[in-house]
């Protein structure tokens, strides 16, 4: 296993992601946004419990996701989502739902070989919030992204030719800005896409959606509160570490800006019901 430390840095700095508001970009950040910001944490992933999420399919190949070292990229979004309105406008369709299950999907690039982890979301449509009214009631694809990759399908074969069939299998679950993707029974509001819209669309054997930037672009539904809510930085750590008045200004102005958007999703959900 002498090799793991060198795979698991290597498929971190192929992932890191400049997020334009649509799949594929795999742009790279500046050199010295990558040492400011780039974090890997090994650990071992406890989320997994059924025998379909053990067990995810890539290319009729069974990846084993037990134990899977979870690497949390960093990405700097080019477009900040701040309000609902900016969401609909930059969405081909507003849609709120359920996901009925997911699959791992690995898009491996023609020219470079190199692999780029993803989830296969199945999606049911309850409401459409914006958008073609048909497709409500019915299921459709989205690829997240974030998901299980296998230093193998990364490439790592053609970089370290001396990593045994062992270290080749070893699985990761890349997660973006530490927030892991979509699980079956999520509930969501999601801002979406269809292929084509963005020159860094790539061609699969399937039509699929994509969330127009990331995480910002998905709600999930908080039981407690009653509100649809997107995944966010942990303020509460913020204003801890906060070391300066502008510093803690900042992070209250964050937190403003996500109870403001989350109010303003929900109440497009309650607005279409």
């Amino acid at each position: 296993m002498k090799n793991l430390r060198s795979i698991r840095f290597g498929i971190l700095s192929m992932f890191i992601l400049t997020v334009c508001g649509s799949i594929g970009n795999e742009s790279q950040i500046e050199e010295q946004e990558k040492k400011n910001h780039t974090e890997s944490v090994s650990q071992k992933d406890s989320s997994i419990s059924s025998v379909e999420e053990k067990h995810l399919v890539d290319n009729n190949k069974e990846i084993s996701v037990d134990n899977a070292t979870i690497i949390e990229t960093q990405a700097s979004f080019v477009v900040k989502y701040e309000n609902a309105r900016e969401l609909v406008d930059d969405s081909e369709i507003a849609v709120e739902g359920v996901v009925v299950s997911t699959e791992n999907y690995v898009h491996i690039d023609k020219e470079t070989a190199q692999g780029y982890p993803y989830t296969k979301l199945t999606f049911k449509i309850n409401q459409v919030l914006n958008g073609d009214p048909s497709l409500e009631g019915s299921e459709i694809l989205i690829l997240e992204e974030g998901g299980y990759i296998t230093a193998e399908q990364d490439g790592m074969d053609e970089k370290f030719p001396d990593l045994t069939e062992e270290e080749l299998k070893e699985t990761y679950l890349i997660t973006l800005n530490g927030h892991k993707p979509s699980s079956k029974g999520d509930e969501m509001v999601a801002f979406l896409n269809g292929y084509g819209k963005s020159e860094t669309d790539f061609k699969t054997d399937f039509d699929y959606y994509s969330f127009i930037g990331a995480y910002q672009a998905k709600f999930d539904y908080d039981k407690k509160s009653s509100k649809y809510m997107r995944p966010a930085e942990n303020f509460d750590v913020m204003l801890k570490q906060a070391r300066t008045k502008a510093d803690k200004s900042f992070v209250e102005e964050e937190v403003e800006v996500e109870e403001g958007i989350n109010e303003e999703v929900t109440k497009l959900v309650n607005e279409a019901r």
